[in-house]
């Protein structure tokens, strides 16, 4: 029996000014437009993503979404997002914010360095940054000044899956050196749920934004819940600082089921104590 053939995804041609959109299920929907390519970072698509979450029946005015706030400018391969069905292209503009392009700055912390006798070796990445602007050189800086570090942009090319997680919570969730450095900031609006442990407990948090709302820690035979109304419980207190003053690791991050699953069962643990 003859295999059945795959088909050929439909050409689109790709061009500077083209926007496109990407749906989050039948919540909303969100668009970016492709400005340049970067010819120092593997020619990966400079596009610029608009911070407005739409309706899913917004009918598109391309006049007006390039007139939005930019949420972020980042790297990505867009024909990869096209073949996959996770954005479609709805039309294009003129105006491209490329004068933006001067304010923007992108970094990569390299764990790997030539010496002076041109030998590969292992260095901290927080000590060998390179930064460069699109299409400039990089350039090497050591050690990211403090005046970059609210500025600077993660410079490698993103996968799609990636793109929309900041569009969604409006950072990138991968794990990275770098969030030692440069700190994630949520929309307001997103819910956030991640867990690690810490001194021989596991805590759960649910972030609004920035802050906690929830939190559970759990121990052996001890479960307690807090919020900002009851923030202290015994040894245990709630998680007060700002979302990205911890560098999570991409396994941190859980889903609202796990978190909830969580919060539910440590309230009958809790009563019983």
């Amino acid at each position: 029996m003859e295999k059945e053939a795959k088909a050929i995804p439909k050409r689109i041609v790709i061009k500077p000014g083209d926007v496109f959109c990407t749906e989050f299920d039948n919540r909303f929907k969100c668009y970016f437009q492709f400005i340049v390519k970067d010819s120092e970072s593997l020619y990966g698509a400079v596009i610029r993503v608009f911070k407005t979450h739409y309706p899913i029946d917004y009918v598109p005015v391309i006049a007006d979404i390039v007139k939005d706030d930019v949420a972020f400018i980042t790297h990505t391969f867009i024909r990869f997002g096209l073949w996959d069905n996770v954005w479609y292209k709805v039309g294009k503009s003129l105006d491209t914010g490329t004068e933006a392009l001067d304010n923007v700055v992108f970094g990569l912390a390299q764990e790997d360095r030539f010496t002076a006798d041109n030998k590969l070796e292992k260095v901290n990445p927080l000590e060998n940054w390179w930064v460069w602007k699109v299409n400039q050189p990089h350039i090497e800086i050591g050690r990211l000044p403090e005046n970059f570090h609210d500025i600077i942009e993660p410079g490698s090319v993103k996968a799609y899956n990636e793109i929309r997680s900041r569009m969604e919570y409006g950072y990138y969730k991968y794990s990275g050196v770098e969030y030692d450095i440069i700190k994630r900031h949520p929309r307001p609006e997103a819910d956030s749920y991640t867990k690690r442990e810490h001194e021989g407990a596991t805590y759960y948090y649910q972030f609004k934004g920035e802050y906690v709302v929830r939190e559970v820690a759990m121990a052996v035979n001890e479960a307690v819940r807090l919020t900002p109304d009851n923030p202290v419980s015994g040894r245990y207190h709630l998680y007060t600082r700002p979302f990205g003053d911890i560098n999570w690791l991409y396994d941190e991050f859980i889903t609202a089921e796990e978190f909830n699953q969580v919060w539910d069962s440590s309230k009958s643990t809790t009563d019983a104590n």
